[in-house]
């Protein structure tokens, strides 16, 4: 599987999966730069957007994986997306509790470690970082982050992707984040503190 930059839509000359983040979906909806049986996975604030985008997807001959809203989140949550997920790529049952512990762990460093760390997280870190008073987020400051960071490394889905270098950066809260090393997080929740740092 090869991972490319956002903006490069189309690689025919390669012979092996290609992984595409965008988050420029009319652009591409409106110009087809995907090229035809390109797969796609689509995030979307509501049921009726991602419905409208993979329509206008498959109109163009795209293959439609799968479509993750936040309504459906909030009925299924993380767990009953990682069964439709498991079950689209027919993968065996004992996949699904190493899918299960690392996207856990992976979720809170998402959420409270990095340059895309939750807004009430960097506020209640350092209030300077934003204009507006912000509410405490609720449970960042009672994680013992550099615990979960060394958890998540320790992960058999962080091993396997680990050894897979084109991949590497999605093992990281962002994309724009540096590579973990057991104390990343702490150290930037430290940097937020004391240098100001605002989102991305």
């Amino acid at each position: 599987c090869y991972s490319q930059r956002k903006g490069n839509y189309s690689y025919p000359s390669l012979d092996q999966p290609q992984v595409m983040k965008s988050h420029d979906f009319k652009h591409i909806t409106n110009t087809n730069k995907l090229g035809a049986e390109s797969g796609v996975f689509i995030t979307a604030r509501t049921k009726a957007e991602g419905n409208k985008l993979a329509n206008n997807l498959k109109g163009f001959g795209n293959i439609v994986g799968l479509t993750q809203d936040l309504e459906t989140l909030s009925e299924i949550k993380a767990d009953g997306f990682l069964d439709l997920y498991a079950h689209f790529f027919d993968l065996h049952s004992h996949y699904l509790p190493m899918l299960q512990e690392h996207y856990t762990l992976w979720e809170k460093l998402r959420v409270c470690c990095g340059v895309q760390m939750s807004k009430h997280w960097r506020y209640e870190l350092n209030p300077a970082t934003s204009p507006n008073k912000l509410e405490p987020h609720p449970y960042c400051g009672s994680l013992d982050i550099d615990a979960v960071e060394k958890a998540f490394m320790n992960t058999t889905i962080f091993k396997m992707i680990d050894d897979t270098s084109s991949l590497g950066r999605i093992l990281r809260p962002a994309l724009k984040d540096e590579a973990l090393d057991g104390r990343y997080c702490s150290s930037y929740n430290e940097a937020v503190r004391t240098k100001d740092l605002k989102f991305n």
